[in-house]
């Protein structure tokens, strides 16, 4: 009976650690489905810092977790229109945010494409009497735009297509019927938006309004290129920044710097990884030998668990400072186990009995530290700032499972030898 129990617990294990490595393991590309941080690949990294903004009527905006979510949002689509980039962007404190941009190596663009405020505009001129000038006056904003889109024109220019939602449509015609013979401004972020040189060129032809424009659709045109047009939309479509924003620091990472960090971060995995396993096995022997198969299932179990759709894992250098640190934790758990046994074996108890009351009287101990020290990862990873939230929440998921794999996997192991194989030499046990 105990045979089968072991064999049918193995054979479970064997099965999750296959699961793991198909989840884990992108064969077509040859890679694993692992999300790198930018210090393991190239992009920008930019902090920025939101600023209480004035509305249309004055009153000022405060910063509050409304307007940081509205800001992430915004910054979501705007930098990531097709969902195919694997943008980060975390919270630090209440007003800032950490922008992660992978692949763009262009700091003065990723900066501008944060800073603006993309906040679109049409006016009607109105003439200040008092003043003696003419003003342009708002009078609708793009919040109702529904979708934006370049299209080419006959001329074989770039223009802006617009859609606007029902509500917008409803307003857009009536401001228009009301505007017949006159200028209709197009601004966005204060500038105007035209044909023209200079802002006076741009001022002076804007479009006349012919007749009131009905159905909710219409065009910007200003001699953009494909790609200002491209980017426009994607600003339009991606909606108005709640509040202005601040550029705190920027910083890109070269490919060939990211390159390098990955592959050293592996050498340093995988030498520290094969420097325990060969001590394990060298002092402990047999245990040490279920150890490191236990090791290695415990890798491939975390390394799958930072997977997991919806909750995965940005993997950054702390994070895997965190994963290693892990490692050592549960190469700790196993050492408790075996000196424990080994001291069984000194009192004349045989394989079995002896692995029973070792782990039995080390688990005390191995839950104590595990406990203690995902605590401690749970604090860093609560109040830390980004880096540091990397290396808590690496270590935490590290700990639960270093505590499975440390006492489950490697005593299924050790019971497989001992009931299974009826391996009971004693000096292969330390003894």
């Amino acid at each position: 009976m105990k045979t089968w129990n072991v064999l049918i617990q193995l054979a479970l294990i064997a099965a999750i650690c296959a699961l793991c490595f198909w989840w884990l393991y992108d064969a077509p590309n040859h890679r694993l489905r692992l999300k790198l941080g930018l210090d393991l690949r190239s992009g920008s990294h930019i902090a920025v810092q939101l600023i209480p903004t004035p509305d249309d009527q004055g009153n000022i905006i405060p910063v509050n977790e409304l307007v940081r979510q509205q800001t992430i949002q915004v910054f979501e689509r705007r930098l990531n229109p097709d969902g195919t980039l694997e943008i980060l962007i975390t919270p630090e404190g209440v007003d800032r945010l950490i922008i992660e941009i992978p692949e763009m190596t262009d700091s003065q663009k990723a900066e501008q494409m944060v800073q603006k405020v993309a906040k679109l505009e049409f006016r009607r001129r109105v003439p200040n009497i008092a003043k003696g000038i003419v003003e342009w006056k708002t009078v609708m904003d793009g919040k109702y735009i529904k979708r934006a889109m370049p299209e080419s024109n006959m001329g074989g220019g770039w223009v802006v297509a617009f859609e606007l939602t029902d509500k917008g449509a409803d307003i857009f015609g009536n401001i228009t019927a009301e505007m017949v013979g006159q200028p209709l401004g197009i601004f966005f972020d204060g500038q105007p938006v035209g044909r023209g040189a200079n802002e006076a060129e741009k001022l002076e032809r804007q479009p006349i309004v012919q007749e009131a424009i009905r159905g909710g659709r219409g065009q910007i045109s200003g001699s953009f290129t494909v790609e200002e047009a491209q980017e426009l939309a994607t600003y339009l479509n991606s909606g108005t920044l709640p509040v202005n924003v601040k550029v705190l620091s920027s910083f890109t990472v070269s490919p060939t710097l990211g390159k390098e960090s990955l592959d050293s971060s592996v050498m340093a995995f995988a030498g520290g990884l094969g420097i325990i396993v060969l001590y394990m096995i060298f002092y402990y022997r047999l245990p040490g030998f279920c150890a490191s198969i236990a090791l290695v299932a415990y890798a491939l179990i975390v390394l799958a668990s930072m997977n997991i759709p919806g909750m995965e894992f940005v993997l950054t250098l702390p994070g895997i400072a965190g994963f290693i640190l892990s490692i050592g934790i549960a190469v700790d758990a196993n050492v408790l186990q075996f000196e424990r046994l080994k001291e069984e074996l000194w009192h004349d108890k045989s394989v079995g009995t002896a692995t029973d009351v070792g782990f039995a009287r080390a688990w005390s101990s191995i839950l104590d530290g595990h406990v203690t020290t995902f605590i401690g990862a749970f604090i860093l990873y609560a109040f830390g700032t980004a880096t540091v939230k990397g290396f808590g929440a690496t270590l935490m998921i590290g700990t639960v499972w270093s505590l499975i794999t440390a006492v489950y996997i490697t005593r299924m192991l050790l019971e497989f030898f001992i009931y299974v194989a009826n391996v009971k030499n004693r000096w292969l046990y330390g003894a």
